[in-house]
């Protein structure tokens, strides 16, 4: 059985994914615990919260009484909890904090090997927490070690259609980037064309994972990968369900059972309803909470969502 967690962490991505082998593979990973503005006015609105409400009474107690009791993961509790004690591969599909806020404590945990696209990308300091600025140095220290190894983790920088037993018993099919991709990421300046996008595959059940993967990305795929793109029984939407992360092209070919959308916060842009013309359902973290994934190799699928709205 092949068992993939898509975890509540806001406006972020974190899955972790239970390989047939016994590997255990956590893929970006982002730790938060509070509800930014925009989210608070969205649960506002789609709650129908008054201001004299929000004047008198304490916020998670007003939350509870409308029957939204959704609370966010902690990764590492998560991790935990379902009794995870060491880590195959920590795959960081690109570097954006809202995919790396938590990594030194996953590092705590401790993993085998990590992925991570050579870049000369880097946040606004200023903007960082005294945690996240630890996470993104230790990015940094994995990224530049020089032979490949950092305190006995190797670190790997697969790019599409390698091959190789740190991922390939695993089901794993790279679809990108490729070093075309990553040259428009760097002439852009836009981080996200150089996302991972990846297959995985356990009988005829097919998952795509796609990082923040934009138009580029996708373009490029719907147009020379096509026949790995047919039939998907689960995608991640990229880019947390946002326009940017949708191409239509890309999901006439894939047509997803499933859909996941890990978000905090409904974007602006929010490509949703998009995405429902092409997937039987579309599922949000912020409503379901934690969803899970249990596929066997007889094509079943059952999903646990943490919360059944």
């Amino acid at each position: 059985m092949l068992k993939i967690h898509f975890l509540n962490v806001g406006h972020g991505d974190c899955c972790i994914i239970e390989f047939p082998s016994g590997r255990k593979a956590v893929v970006d990973v982002n730790m938060t615990s509070d509800m930014d503005e925009d989210t608070k006015k969205e649960l506002n609105e789609g709650l129908a919260i008054s201001s004299i409400d929000l004047m008198f009474k304490n916020y998670k107690d007003i939350l509870l009484e409308k029957g939204y009791d959704i609370t966010l993961q902690n990764p590492i509790e998560y991790l935990n909890g379902i009794k995870i004690s060491s880590i195959f591969r920590f795959i960081c599909t690109h570097p954006h904090m809202d995919h790396l806020t938590g990594l030194t404590a996953l590092n705590d945990i401790g993993f085998s090997n990590i992925w991570i696209i050579p870049n000369e990308f880097k946040p606004d300091m200023d903007k960082l927490s005294d945690q996240q600025k630890k996470d993104w140095n230790l990015y940094k220290e994995y990224m530049n070690a020089s032979n490949g190894k950092l305190n006995g983790v190797t670190i790997v920088s697969p790019k599409e259609a390698v091959v190789n037993d740190f991922w390939g018993p695993d089901g794993i099919e790279i679809l990108a980037p490729n070093d075309d991709l990553i040259s428009i990421a760097k002439e852009k300046n836009n981080q996200n064309i150089m996302s991972y996008v990846f297959l995985i595959r356990y009988g005829q059940t097919k998952i795509i994972l796609g990082g923040d993967a934009e138009a580029d990305t996708w373009k490029y795929l719907a147009e020379n990968k096509s026949d790995l793109l047919k039939d998907v029984s689960i995608l991640k939407a990229s880019h947390h369900g946002r326009d940017s992360g949708y191409y239509e092209s890309a999901l006439e070919i894939m047509q997803p059972k499933c859909t996941i959308v890990s978000v905090g916060k409904k974007p602006n842009t929010d490509a949703s309803n998009k995405y429902r013309k092409h997937s039987e359902n579309v599922w949000s973290t912020r409503w379901k909470g934690n969803i899970v994934f249990e596929c066997e190799d007889n094509e079943k699928i059952t999903y646990y969502p943490q919360y059944d709205r």
